[in-house]
């Protein structure tokens, strides 16, 4: 079986397109190598598949790209439970560095938040 590089070769010598084996698998080499092998009478057959895979590299590319978003949900107002706040407790968000004590504030609804909100260590004022 010829490497990628060597049918990357065969293509350019065949058609004159050179093509970075790197970019495509072989099975996108080894596709394009009969239609290179044609020469330039069907040179639109080859040009197309050529963007086909162009295309797929692409749209693979952009579907990797995750996008930072912000959190959708509301800010909530939170204190510690009773009984930490009779010691003093508090909490860090680790997420939004928001401390919070026995003192209502107005944080961003982290994960941190839900946690300690279903574990009952903090409260929502309303």
């Amino acid at each position: 079986m010829a490497s990628k590089a060597d049918t990357a070769a065969l293509i350019k010598q065949a058609n004159g397109t050179e093509i970075d084996p790197n970019k495509y698998t072989q099975a996108n080499l080894t596709a394009l190598l009969p239609l290179a092998q044609k020469g330039d009478t069907d040179r639109a057959e080859f040009d197309a598949k050529l963007a086909e895979f162009d295309k797929s590299i692409a749209d693979a590319a952009a579907s990797a790209v995750t996008l930072q978003v912000k959190p959708l949900e509301r800010p909530i107002t939170v204190r510690v439970n009773d009984a930490m706040a009779e010691y003093g407790g508090e909490f860090t968000d680790p997420e939004s560095r928001s401390t919070i004590g026995k003192d209502a504030v107005t944080v961003e609804s982290t994960g941190f938040v839900a946690e300690k909100l279903r574990s009952r260590e903090l409260i929502e004022e309303r």
